[in-house]
């Protein structure tokens, strides 16, 4: 049978006869269609794996750093490429399919988080959280409707974020309708237990004195207070620890376990003292790790604030032409508050913490990812520097790793073995020394007695550093004594020179001082008010610069301290003429 017929018979191209007759290999290709792909199987999934590293550490890649990378690796491996070498970098179209090719990865918005937290949430420092927080747990052997939390967050007659709307497509701009540009905030400090009990929230305004209409259509038994900024203090934070203890009622020998952050507020002395007698066991947090080991904070304010932001809307569409204030909010805030606060909220955030039940290994291993670039060998120099700030976070620059352009520079190494990592190295600290705060903020059982006289020791150092400063701010002002009997023929002191600083010597009793002066607040006066000398009768607004003057004690006359034959350092001054 011939070629052509077996074709016709079989229904075979009659190329296709020939070749698989000659037995031509080379037409094999290892991808299809005309597009051949630059990076194989196993390279791809190295950079995949890499790029998740990356982003678990919170220092992922932007769309163009992976056209970036990509054109390093190929540039590196020696790999044939079509890539564009005056961007130095692959095109759309290569992220187009790798992105087809790996479907574990996606583009993702990311969500900012500050370096302190992302170094604070390591390993040692939940284990020792958690070891303290078993120890309270054993020893008072709370029982689940005895566990609360405590936390503000500050809200606005604004939302804070809008939803997705439908409009015309192609339209540039979409706009939503909002009370003001920035609107006026506020704060509110909610509470809940294990079991989804919610003590009544306490609402905070921005206002000195207090009215009670702001609070029409609050939630009910809710409490509200009036402070300057409208924030959380000492002051405020203890009238809430008393609305606390009516609600939750503990005692001596049932007492109730308060969870809550490291901001100053709760820290006060007053609220320690008066948590111990009513028998409320108060436990922080360790600072900036509230976003993951706070109940409020992980499954409670999410939703809260979207209700919240969806009643605003509501609210206005309902009332056109009109704004909020804050003789609304409060009615608005109810509508989204009883949708938040159910019991399954709460439970979630107690378990998704690992408080109750307790877990300890509650967190996977990705949580502590961000800490790693931190996790280098450090040498601690202790400073006597002291500020009031109780959080600090580890100090160091990122190093290598950053910058796109580091090749590896070892010629010795084989191409082919290069590794990802090797391109684009992940980002670890500089060893550099840290210096430690002796008043770093404390964490856990703050209400216990040692605590306690710990806080007392820390204030009485305070009043007595602020007395120190008031005694010798007061050694250093100068009281003149006495008063002038004519002012108008003889000012009280000499007239200083605009745009020059001259410097004067003032004696009083048994007590001098020396002081210089950049502005003349006398510069505005007229001329005949100028203090001519009693020796030579030059003016005072003529004066060198740095010239001395200086003042008789009896007649309260002004002289040149030169003419009078005066030295720098002396007690007390009488000119010639009144010892005559």
């Amino acid at each position: 049978m011939g070629w052509l017929l077996a074709s016709k018979t079989f229904n075979v191209p009659f190329t296709t006869l020939r070749r698989r007759a000659a037995k031509v290999e080379g037409w094999k290709k290892d991808y299809m269609g005309g597009h051949k792909v630059t990076f194989n199987e196993d390279l791809e999934r190295e950079i995949v794996q890499h790029l998740r590293n990356l982003e678990s550490r919170f220092f992922g890649l932007t769309a163009k750093d992976v056209r970036s990378l990509a054109y390093q690796i190929a540039e590196t491996k020696k790999i044939p490429h079509r890539f564009s070498s005056s961007k130095k970098m692959a095109g759309w179209d290569w992220l187009r399919g790798f992105r087809q090719r790996n479907p574990t990865i996606s583009l993702r918005t990311p969500e900012s988080t500050s370096a302190a937290r992302a170094s604070a949430f390591n390993r040692e420092q939940i284990k020792k959280y958690f070891k303290k927080l078993a120890e309270v747990l054993d020893t008072y052997k709370f029982e689940p409707n005895d566990i609360w939390n405590v936390d503000e967050s500050g809200f606005s007659t604004v939302p804070s974020r809008n939803s997705k709307i439908f409009a015309t497509k192609g339209r540039k701009q979409v706009g939503i309708l909002t009370s003001a540009e920035r609107g006026q905030h506020f704060t509110v400090a909610c509470c809940m237990n294990v079991i989804g009990t919610f003590v009544p929230p306490a609402i905070i305004f921005p206002r000195k004195n207090m009215k009670y209409e702001l609070m029409d259509g609050a939630p009910t038994g809710s409490v509200g207070f009036a402070q300057e900024n409208g924030w959380m203090n000492g002051e405020v934070f203890l009238k809430w620890m008393k609305h606390f203890i009516k609600f939750a009622k503990p005692t001596a020998e049932k007492k109730v376990l308060l969870l809550f952050d490291g901001h100053s507020s709760h820290k006060n002395l007053d609220v320690l003292l008066l948590a111990k007698e009513s028998g409320v066991v108060m436990f922080c947090f360790p600072p900036h790790c509230t976003h993951r080991v706070q109940p409020l904070d992980v499954s409670f304010y999410g939703p809260l604030t979207t209700f919240y932001n969806q009643e605003l809307n509501n609210w206005l569409r309902n009332h056109p032409g009109r704004t909020v204030t804050h003789f609304q909010v409060t009615n608005i805030f109810n509508e989204a508050y009883v949708k938040a606060a159910t019991a399954k909220n709460a439970q979630n955030g107690y378990s998704a913490t690992g408080i109750f039940p307790y877990n300890p290994d509650i967190f996977p291993d990705h949580m502590f990812a961000p800490a790693e670039v931190t996790n280098v060998p450090e040498r601690e120099e202790h400073s006597i520097n002291v500020t009031d700030d109780g959080d600090q976070s580890g100090s160091g620059e990122v190093g290598a790793g950053t910058s796109h352009e580091e090749l590896p520079t070892d010629i010795d190494k084989d191409i082919m073995n290069i590794s990802v990592e090797d391109i684009l190295p992940l980002p670890v600290t500089t060893q550099t020394t840290r210096k430690v705060n002796k008043r770093r903020g404390k964490y856990g059982f703050l209400n216990s007695t040692p605590e306690i006289k710990a806080v007392k020791d820390l204030v009485a150092e305070k009043a007595a550093e602020a007395l120190r400063k008031s005694a010798k701010a007061a050694k250093r002002r100068v009281l003149v004594e006495g008063d002038v009997q004519n002012k108008n023929e003889i000012p009280d002191k000499p007239l200083r020179r605009s745009g020059r600083a001259v410097q004067k010597h003032i004696v009083v009793g048994n007590e001098d001082t020396e002081e210089s002066s950049e502005e003349d607040p006398f510069a505005g006066e007229d001329a005949e008010n100028d203090v001519s000398c009693i020796y030579c009768n030059d003016l005072y607004s003529r004066s060198r610069s740095n010239e001395l003057w200086v003042q008789c004690q009896e007649c309260r006359q002004w002289c040149h301290a030169e003419c009078a034959g005066a030295e720098k350092k002396f007690k007390t001054f009488i000119c010639d003429i009144c010892k005559a």
